[in-house]
């Protein structure tokens, strides 16, 4: 049986995921086509996982500064988010795209993306970023396990996302409600 409490419960989850995969459909380019490349899905959710972030004020050096995701390891990734950055803003931010080629972390870095092709760096990159208020995603299998944020992982064909809450509470940011009632999972602590 279910009780009345458990309704709107559901219901505001259904509506919270509602608005972030229109949020997401509303970053791909106009008309694409089904389906759509991996690349630009993740692309698009990391655009949008920014403005679901609480960061400390000393993660950005002036009021102005923009928002910076880095990516590592996923050319195809980083091309498809210089796109879907061009011209918009996230927290009255804009949004710059950069392009890793080493494992060194740069300073300035707010969200970081690790793609397969960063395997190998991953744990130092995760480490340098945790702390450094950075939000960590990977689409490793392991990412969690490696200590990062979210991780994109595949649910019934779809791509969907985890959370920790460890590592988050270790990079001393916190994850809107709302990216958490969507998530395929959230680890209450570090696994």
């Amino acid at each position: 049986m279910q009780t009345e409490t458990a309704r709107p419960t559901r219901d505001l989850r259904w509506r919270c995921g509602l608005t972030l995969a229109l949020a997401v459909a509303a970053c791909l380019p106009a008309g694409a086509q089904a389906p759509v490349q991996e690349e630009v899905v993740e692309a698009a959710y990391l655009h949008k996982f920014a403005g679901f972030v609480d960061w400390p004020a000393e993660a950005f050096r002036t009021p102005a500064s923009p928002i910076v995701v880095a990516v590592a390891g996923a050319p195809r990734v980083y091309d498809e988010l210089v796109k879907v950055a061009r011209g918009r803003s996230v927290l009255g931010r804009p949004v710059e795209a950069r392009l890793l080629h080493a494992a060194d972390l740069p300073e300035g870095v707010h969200v970081l993306f690790i793609g397969r092709g960063a395997a190998a760096e991953a744990a130092a990159l995760v480490a340098a970023a945790s702390k450094a208020h950075v939000l960590t995603v990977t689409d490793l299998s392991t990412g969690l396990d490696a200590g990062a944020i979210l991780d994109f992982v595949q649910v019934d064909g779809r791509l969907r996302f985890e959370a920790s809450l460890g590592a988050a509470r270790r990079a001393d940011i916190r994850l809107s409600s709302k990216l958490l009632s969507v998530a395929a999972r959230v680890a209450e602590d570090a696994p």
